[in-house]
């Protein structure tokens, strides 16, 4: 596998009735624009790496150049303190950035100076980032080497990074109004994400707005039925309405989607108990192994770093998407890049929505799509002979078949 970024492309599109399913994995690449690829990585670890780059500290020669990529490397390494130290050295030497603003925002976060990355978050760089009205070929996720966008003097990113990463830091210390705020944001950017709708949905919850956070998580499991915790979060709300059996059904979804999801367990047991109080909705988005999706948190893989695997996760069973017949004959050549998350086990735990404009292709589209990825296998990447957690992309391609033409729809 070559060290470089590759860029998707498309080979062996796999016939089925009434439209067409191409797959793509990219194991070693970073999403520099759209349409993006998953990159490699190692496990989940706050162990850094020690190469040559990360063991040696900047010094007052250090280049600024030298030092965005110390600092992009130190990120690989899950290095998030001596990134941070990297990032504010550099900011003291370029102009002001948005982007290396976030990137030190989202860092610091990792590194539990969450203080600082809410005033950073919240400071005039990245608030105006947040309003910025961009091109749409800004809306996709950072590049893998994006050391000159430290360094330009502008804001060359997507805006709903800085609303993500504020509801996530926003929620972790508990200001849910601005959590709250920051989820509306993430969701106008990303409408077809069902995360960004169950964030709303906990945020709304916690600020006192029940109908926006039921609207909200219904959404969020109506596009990501993938999600355990879109179904435990709809339980809850089930199980608050008195709805107990419909609860339950949600409870055992989640933990058959995720055996290890503790909380949605103890509830699907609670929730059969007479007299027991429903559970307060949480307070965190993802959990377990899915926490890596997380902006801000240290769990890793994170899927715009980078690292080379002996060999890429390789798919053993393909899952289908279901789309009723009213929907195909709505379908007109639609392609969608999916980045998963392929565990060490070879199940896809977590998806990242690229942007998408809203209609094209149409919701329930993307929700069948999204849908379908429990179903996959594979077998997972390896390094150094073990089964490493990787992010890898998937490609659907979607071609309505000509009058005449078996499967027409």
């Amino acid at each position: 596998m070559s060290g470089r970024p590759v860029r998707p492309h498309r080979r062996h599109r796999t016939p089925i009735p009434a439209l067409a399913l191409g797959v793509l994995l990219a194991a070693s690449a970073a999403l520099a624009a759209p349409p993006p690829s998953g990159s490699a990585k190692a496990p989940p670890s706050r162990t850094p790496k020690r190469t040559a780059a990360t063991s040696r500290r900047p010094t007052a020669t250090t280049s600024v150049a030298e030092l965005a990529r110390t600092a992009r490397l130190l990120d690989e390494a899950g290095a998030y303190t001596r990134a941070v130290e990297t990032l504010r050295q550099l900011r003291r030497r370029v102009a002001s950035d948005a982007d290396l603003e976030l990137t030190l925002a989202i860092d610091e976060a990792r590194a539990d100076m969450l203080d600082s990355a809410r005033v950073r978050l919240w400071g005039p760089a990245l608030s105006a980032a947040l309003v910025d009205s961009m091109p749409t070929s800004r809306r996709h996720i950072y590049v893998w080497e994006r050391e000159a966008l430290f360094l330009n003097g502008r804001f060359d990113g997507w805006n709903w990074y800085v609303a993500r990463a504020r509801f996530e830091v926003a929620a972790t210390l508990g200001r849910w109004s601005d959590a709250h705020a920051a989820a509306r944001a993430a969701v106008a950017a990303r409408p077809l994400a069902g995360k960004e709708w169950l964030a709303l949905a906990l945020a709304a919850s916690r600020d006192g707005a029940a109908d926006e956070s039921r609207d909200a998580a219904a959404q969020a499991l109506s596009l990501d039925a993938s999600l355990p915790e879109a179904h435990y979060v709809v339980g809850l709300l089930d199980w608050q309405a008195g709805r107990r059996a419909a609860a339950q059904e949600r409870f055992r979804a989640a933990v058959g989607l995720d055996s290890s999801y503790q909380a949605a367990a103890i509830a699907l047991v609670r929730a059969g108990l007479p007299g027991a109080k429903p559970d307060s909705l949480p307070a965190v988005l993802l959990t377990g192994a899915r926490e890596a999706g997380l902006l801000t948190s240290a769990m890793r893989p994170k899927l715009e770093e980078f690292e080379q695997m002996d060999s890429p996760a390789v798919i053993t069973r393909r899952g289908v998407p279901k789309l009723p017949d009213s929907i195909l004959a709505a379908v007109r050549n639609v392609d969608l890049i999916v980045p998963v998350l392929v565990d060490e086990h070879g199940r896809a735990v977590l998806h990242e929505l690229p942007w998408y404009p809203t209609g094209n292709p149409p919701a329930p589209v993307v929700a069948a799509v999204i849908a379908s990825l429990p179903d996959w296998r594979f077998g997972p990447a390896r390094k150094n002979g073990l089964p490493q957690r990787v992010w890898a992309a998937v490609e659907y391609t979607y071609k309505t078949v000509g009058p005449g033409s078996p499967g027409h729809h």
